[in-house]
């Protein structure tokens, strides 16, 4: 009995304590993103492997990519799967594994990993440059400044594929000194890009905290993602990468947990768990008595 109230507890305990891990939208803090999953309604499969089954619907879907975590070769060809049919990839990274989606996809766009300061267009410091020149569609839908942290910029993109740049005091801080040193990249740099690719799209901004509860709404941040994530005004459906962030045990317990409290939503399953229940409990208190008489 013991046993099993420890059990019950420690199920309660994971399912009512919040994340404090990055990106989890269960995390209600600065770093997580549950204002922005709830906002956008965003579904957040935790393997790749549901993608194939929205085949014919892919073009109302947008996928979004934090890739803290490397790919497998199996992931990537959901990935392009998805694209190919129509499905939009929105790929926000800074430090992490973005270029190796790109790779695979044959994208010769790439992001730097060089941190993207701006000592004059910038929030409180120059980690935090704000992005003020863009497309006219993106200015005409009202989006006029965005902010970013601690971002980066992205490399080897062509003219027409860039719809976001930083200013011309930004740079790339290639030596990590803080300071525009002559082997730094100076601005005006790409920051956010769109690339057709099959029936779908690649969008990469390089920002991957442009979506925290801090920052989603700083600025034009919030109409810029809903925005690149629409079609002809009409909103796609949401979904975020779960199976390539950084968790932490709980975040891993949660998914686990809320299946098993969707299963047990079904009447016959409630029914055998009360029986299990009903006979340990008589099993325990029958066997325990008679221990203790003897």
């Amino acid at each position: 009995m013991v046993v099993l109230i420890m059990v019950m507890v420690s199920l309660l305990s994971v399912w009512f304590y919040p994340s404090m891990q990055d990106f989890m939208a269960t995390n209600a803090t600065w770093n997580g993103i549950k204002g922005f999953s709830s906002e956008f309604k965003a579904e957040i499969p935790e393997s790749l492997g549901v993608i194939p089954g929205i085949s014919g619907q892919a073009e109302k879907k947008a996928l979004i990519a934090i890739p803290m975590l490397d790919f497998s070769t199996e992931d990537l060809l959901i990935i392009r799967n998805f694209i190919n049919d129509g499905g939009t990839l929105l790929l926000i990274d800074d430090y992490g594994y973005a270029n190796t989606i790109l790779s695979y996809l044959d994208i010769d766009i790439r992001f730097s990993k060089a941190p993207l300061l701006d000592p004059l267009f910038s929030y409180k410091n120059q980690n935090m440059p704000r992005i003020t020149d863009f497309i006219p569609e993106l200015k005409e839908a009202g989006i006029n400044v965005l902010m970013f942290n601690n971002a980066t910029a992205l490399l080897n993109v062509l003219e027409p594929e860039a719809i976001a740049w930083s200013s011309k005091a930004s740079f790339l801080d290639k030596d990590g000194n803080g300071i525009l040193s002559p082997r730094d990249s100076r601005g005006p740099l790409a920051v956010a890009t769109q690339v057709t690719l099959g029936k779908g799209k690649v969008i990469m901004v390089s920002d991957s905290s442009i979506i925290v509860n801090s920052m989603v709404g700083r600025d034009n941040n919030y109409d810029f993602i809903k925005y690149i994530t629409s079609h002809n005004g009409e909103s796609k459906q949401i979904l975020i990468d779960g199976s390539h962030l950084a968790k932490a045990p709980l975040d891993k317990a949660k998914p686990i947990l809320a299946a098993a409290k969707k299963a047990l939503s079904n009447p016959y399953a409630l029914i055998g768990l009360m029986a299990f229940v009903f006979i340990a409990v008589y099993r325990y208190t029958v066997w325990g008595g008679e221990s203790v008489g003897r």
